[in-house]
């Protein structure tokens, strides 16, 4: 039992940070644990309450409020991602949210300094609101017919590969929904870590997948150098690789918000159509009643 708790919590002193303003850890893995409430949850079929108690009482000799081990922080991390994409009910929805939270911080009225950095930020936060729209869009869509599913694996250009342990539970004599259960969440995990970031391969992607096709006029060379910007904000300081620097004007990110919500609602229609979903949406339309 102790091996175990110390497996999966730790000391909030021996790795979280400490505010001194609130007076207490922040409990960033997780937490505050009571080391009672976790323990008599797993052990209270197996073992005496007595020797859990004895257990719990020389673990709060040491600490009575636990956090999660650090330890421990690329499997929560993955599970809480992997949750958060594909419980998302309505991606364009969420886009669509976004975007107005952008227009608002936008018409801000700040210093001509501080506005610069906040339009730098507010444009990758766009790129960012879109790419989140790409995957969440993907992978809630996924299951809506078999055939994407195989479309995806075969064409989808994601080099996904089935791993061994998948590959080994048909010869041991596991059902057929449990298998293709574990595909499904494999194929999922995989396309969450793949890469969105290149509009052109994203959309062959979903056309691959889906059998879908996105109208000629898609704004994708806008979207694929607006990108390329973002990486410049982000990972060259603000500089492209000439060192000139990259400023980002109030008609930029108007362009750029414009060419992402035309994008958004191209892909959006193109899907809902795939998907024998007739309606069709307008740019300026909210899909409050569609659930994707």
């Amino acid at each position: 039992m102790k091996n175990w708790f110390f497996e999966n919590f730790e000391d909030p002193a021996n790795a979280c940070p400490y505010e001194s303003r609130e007076g207490g850890y922040a409990y960033i893995y997780g937490g505050p644990y009571d080391a009672s409430e976790e323990l008599q949850s797993i052990f209270d079929q197996y073992v005496k309450s007595e020797y859990i108690e004895e257990l719990v009482d020389d673990l709060q000799t040491q600490c009575f409020d636990w956090s999660g081990n650090s330890n421990n922080i690329d499997d929560w991390y993955d599970d809480d991602i992997y949750d958060a994409v594909t419980s998302s009910g309505n991606p364009y929805l969420k886009f669509i949210d976004n975007i107005d939270k952008i227009k608002k911080l936008a018409n801000n009225k700040t210093e001509q300094q501080q506005k610069d950095h906040l339009l730098s930020l507010l444009y990758t936060n766009v790129i960012t609101a879109l790419e989140t729209l790409y995957v969440e869009l993907f992978i809630n869509s996924i299951e809506k017919d078999d055939v994407y599913i195989a479309n995806c694996i075969e064409k989808g250009k994601t080099e996904f590969k089935v791993s061994k342990d998948i590959a080994a539970l048909p010869f041991k004599g596991e059902p057929i929904e449990k298998i293709r259960g574990e595909l499904i969440r494999s194929i999922k995990e995989h396309l969450i870590s793949a890469s969105w970031h290149s509009t052109k391969k994203v959309i062959d992607r979903y056309e691959a997948t889906f059998d879908i096709k996105v109208q000629k006029d898609c704004p994708i060379e806008a979207i694929e150098l607006a990108t390329l910007n973002r990486n410049h904000l982000v990972h060259r300081g603000g500089k492209d690789k000439e060192g000139n620097l990259i400023v980002i004007t109030d008609q930029a990110l108007e362009t750029l918000i414009e060419n992402a919500s035309n994008l958004a609602i191209m892909l959006y229609n193109s899907l809902n159509v795939a998907t024998n979903k007739t309606t069709i949406l307008q740019p300026d339309d909210k899909p409050f009643i569609h659930e994707f």
